[in-house]
């Protein structure tokens, strides 16, 4: 079986080939995490600010809005996109509707993958599981996709940090199934920047250029919070709907 790490979306060619891990870990996919582990029943894929207000308004009662514009939370809506807030949050069995920069664009744009799964420091155990398991179970390569920045067009620091901590729980995880993984050169990539911050996620968070960002608005607990690790068990896992509406919901390694 493959590794690669993407350090783009754009760069993962084929994505119908491979099982795909999402990776937005400022600040993304950690509360597509934390909102599923906390009960959520499903988020919807939102392709926009303006979709995602189209959705909440058919069914005002149904969604939370979700989402963020440059960090904050866009006018109108429930919450933004701080996982610190979504864990003091009640949301068992409420749907929300996520709509952000570059995480959303970046399920949206892998949806072609047979199986698309969501993952963070908070379930990076978890996730490398159900990655491996998922992809031997169906004969395909195992990929990591980073979000980035810019709308995907920029490499980002954290999500390739991240990557690198799965790449170094997949290579020991895959030792002891007796898994054959051939890590490509961008899983060596995102192995040894993870390796050259000796695991230290506070410290390439505060480092990175998105997590300075944060700091200047305000959100230095997100910092800290998305650099928890292995704190929920949830491995979310992207659907289609027969309407094409797209969705997330709490899967398990």
């Amino acid at each position: 079986m493959r590794l690669d790490v993407a350090l783009l979306p754009s760069l993962l060619r084929e994505p119908e080939t491979s099982v795909c891990l999402v990776i937005d870990a400022l600040r993304a996919s950690s509360s597509i995490v934390t909102i599923l582990a906390g009960g959520a029943k499903e988020i919807v894929v939102a392709d926009g600010l303006a979709a995602a207000r189209r959705i909440a308004r058919e069914e005002p009662r149904r969604y939370l809005l979700a989402g963020e514009e440059y960090g904050l939370p866009p006018r109108g809506f429930d919450y933004g996109n701080s996982p610190s807030d979504f864990d003091q949050a009640d949301l068992r069995r409420r749907r929300v509707v996520l709509a952000t920069t570059n995480g959303t664009r970046a399920l949206r744009r892998l949806a072609p993958s047979p199986l698309v799964l969501v993952g963070s420091l908070l379930n990076a155990s978890p996730a490398t599981r159900a990655l491996l398991s998922e992809s031997e179970a169906r004969g395909l390569d195992a990929a990591l996709v980073c979000s980035g920045m810019e709308r995907g067009k920029a490499l980002s620091l954290e999500d390739t940090f991240v990557a690198g901590a799965i790449v170094h729980r997949a290579l020991d995880e895959a030792r002891g199934r007796d898994i054959a993984l051939e890590p490509a050169d961008g899983a060596l990539a995102a192995y040894h920047l993870y390796r050259s911050y000796q695991g230290d996620a506070l410290a390439c968070f505060f480092e990175a250029e998105h997590g300075r960002s944060l700091i200047a608005i305000g959100l230095e607990r997100d910092l800290e919070f998305c650099a928890r690790v292995d704190r929920f068990d949830a491995v979310p896992r992207l659907q289609r709907e027969a309407s094409g509406r797209l969705r997330l919901v709490a899967g398990k390694a």
